[in-house]
């Protein structure tokens, strides 16, 4: 307080300065959320957009390989042209994002290094040079990588794969009424669920469109409003059933389970029993196939699990190649008819038959940190979905190998994409944790 000439007192306010995490520039992250939103609705589109003009234009074959990654719209000369303008636009924006802008403060790079080596060391110890039409893709997955770090990553926009995804169930089950010979993946099916339906929708097979409402589903609790929530969550698990994959209904089961355990989360913590839910996931993924079962056990997973063992062992510490399902095991003598499923069925033995030993090390420290860091997020909401997601992720992975980190390929959205998003979001930072 100060005194004039004439006696009056002058009262003068003082201003402190904010704390750091107050300071944020509200335009550029606001700006950093709409290129993250824009390139996780562009993955999505690449991975569906060139299947539904595919499946609008050719009827379902059941005999292709159910999880194939050499998709159907290759075969497709228009779905074809939109696989590759969708590529080169998630390639320009992903650049843009990589090239135009600063990023964020206190970004660990520990985590995109991580991701980094387990999209090229595969193909650096792969026994076969990858092929040219592979390069640009891999390069495309550096710079998603590497854009998705710019962003910070936020785990809210990630709201947006189960509001797609149930768009695209949606689409599904109304063209199974409309035009089921171009939807349906079996006219008779002798493994439906409900009403005979063995549902693709744009996909080429009932499991693809299983697994991304499985998927999907764990992540409802992003969606904004619990209204949405339910009617979001029960679009997603009709057409999960409509699909007649077993998996993915276990799945999506299991995961509404763990919603109902997180009801009493006043008494429990969601951290552990996430983790407990996480881990008994992760053990089934690595020990069911090392088994004794009976070969048609697991509607002939055990089989292949198997065969595919039994291929790794020619070469145990590099593996194959990465693209043997895909290449060698269809046109090689020897091999059964049980290589043409285009999978080893679980994600542990698919990576040791294509990147053999060296791949699952190169592997385990994503799905570790992945974890990790789901155990690191503060809200609630969060937690979640994420210890959901990771759970029905790991039942999936036991007996299919949902595992993608290309983002040309179509099980990217539902794996790679979401695991980046984990690993790079930056859970350090109040600001954008929303806890303020």
């Amino acid at each position: 307080m100060q005194h004039d000439g004439s006696g009056a007192s002058a009262t003068h306010t003082v201003f402190v300065p904010a704390p750091p995490y107050l300071r944020s520039r509200t335009r550029p992250r606001l700006l950093d959320r709409h290129l993250l939103a824009l390139l996780i609705i562009m993955s999505l589109a690449l991975a569906v957009v060139p299947e539904v003009i595919t499946h609008l234009n050719v009827k379902h074959s059941p005999d292709l390989p159910p999880l194939e990654d050499d998709s159907a719209s290759s075969k497709f000369p228009l779905a074809h042209l939109a696989s590759l303008g969708g590529s080169a636009l998630l390639l320009a924006l992903s650049s843009f994002v990589v090239l135009m802008k600063r990023g964020h403060p206190n970004r660990n790079i520990g985590g995109v290094l991580i991701l980094l080596l387990a999209v090229n060391i595969p193909y650096v110890l792969s026994p076969a040079l990858p092929a040219v039409a592979d390069l640009p893709k891999i390069a495309l997955a550096n710079l998603f990588v590497l854009a998705l770090w710019k962003t910070g990553a936020s785990i809210d926009e990630l709201k947006w794969v189960p509001i797609i995804v149930a768009g695209i169930g949606v689409y599904s089950l109304i063209g199974g009424l409309i035009i089921p010979d171009y939807m349906m993946y079996n006219i008779v099916s002798e493994k439906a669920i409900i009403g005979g339906w063995e549902l693709a929708g744009p996909f080429g097979h009932g499991n693809v469109l299983g697994m991304y409402c499985a998927v999907a589903f764990s992540l409802v609790p992003l969606i904004p409003g619990r209204r949405w929530q339910v009617v979001c969550g029960m679009i997603l698990f009709t057409t999960a059933l409509a699909s007649a994959s077993r998996t993915a209904v276990i799945a999506s089961v299991l995961v509404a389970l763990w919603w109902l355990i997180c009801r009493f989360r006043s008494v429990i913590s969601i951290r552990f029993v996430g983790t407990v839910f996480v881990s008994a996931g992760v053990s089934a993924m690595l020990v069911l196939p090392f088994l004794n079962w009976d070969p048609h056990a697991f509607t002939d997973r055990a089989s292949v699990w198997a065969a595919s063992l039994g291929v790794w062992q020619h070469s145990p510490l590099v593996g194959l190649g990465v693209n043997w399902f895909l290449t060698d095991a269809k046109y090689s003598a020897n091999v059964a008819v049980w290589a043409y499923v285009g999978t080893g069925h679980n994600l542990v033995v698919d990576t040791l038959v294509k990147s053999g030993v060296i791949g699952v090390v190169i592997l385990a420290p994503v799905l570790v940190t992945a974890i990790v860091a789901a155990r690191a997020l503060r809200l609630t909401n969060q937690q979640i979905a994420l210890f959901g997601y990771l759970g029905a992720f790991f039942v999936a992975a036991a007996t299919e190998a949902v595992w993608a980190l290309l983002p040309n390929l179509q099980l990217f959205p539902i794996s790679g994409l979401i695991f980046a998003m984990l690993i790079l979001s930056r859970h350090g930072d109040r600001a954008e944790e929303g806890l303020l």
